[in-house]
């Protein structure tokens, strides 16, 4: 694969919300000389999800409303990193804080840009086992949700039948499920 840069000549902010969001119009030159004046670059927090399974084997999900899918969904554990935390690190205290439990067996699952033409942001994915009760949740979200515990097949099919409505959490269901769940 060749490597091929686009140098960029100069960056407009066009749009500033933090820590949520930020977009900017580059003027990129590519290899072959053309230039374009006007390439958006959309820089959302990066952001962790996790499959977290109890000893049993039973897949956590996280049911509630999602105001991006304008509906409520099955959902994995997840949310944004902080300035300069370390995904991992994000994950366990997003499972703690969102859920009350905690697990000492984490395996990364991978970790993909959203867009590769305009950045929006990277997502790290987990699957963690033995997960267990530590604390009381301890959540800020906007959104409510509940917790409930279904087996592999169930999961596996809710990735086909629409419970499963946002492609970040059909991605890391999908890796889990390929890490053999059964």
């Amino acid at each position: 694969m060749p490597e091929e840069t686009w140098e960029i000549l100069s960056t407009r902010t066009v749009l500033n919300n933090p820590p949520f969001l930020k977009v900017a119009m580059e003027h990129v030159r590519l290899p072959d000389g053309r230039e374009i004046e006007e390439w958006p670059i959309v820089d959302a927090r990066d952001y962790v999800n996790a499959v977290v399974l109890n000893e049993a084997g039973q897949v956590m999900v996280l049911e509630g409303y999602k105001h991006g899918l304008r509906t409520s969904s099955w959902q994995v554990m997840g949310g944004y990193l902080e300035q300069g935390e370390d995904p991992l690190d994000a994950a366990k205290r997003e499972l703690l804080e969102e859920t009350g439990y905690s697990s000492d067996d984490w395996e990364k699952l991978g970790s993909f840009v959203v867009d590769a033409n305009r950045r929006v942001g990277t997502g790290h994915f987990y699957l963690a086992r033995n997960a267990r009760v530590e604390a009381q949740p301890y959540h800020d979200d906007l959104e409510g949700f509940s917790i409930r515990w279904v087996d592999t097949a169930d999961i596996r099919q809710a990735l086909f039948d629409g419970r499963i409505a946002l492609m970040a959490y059909a991605i890391n269901v999908a890796l889990a499920l390929s890490r053999g769940l059964e």
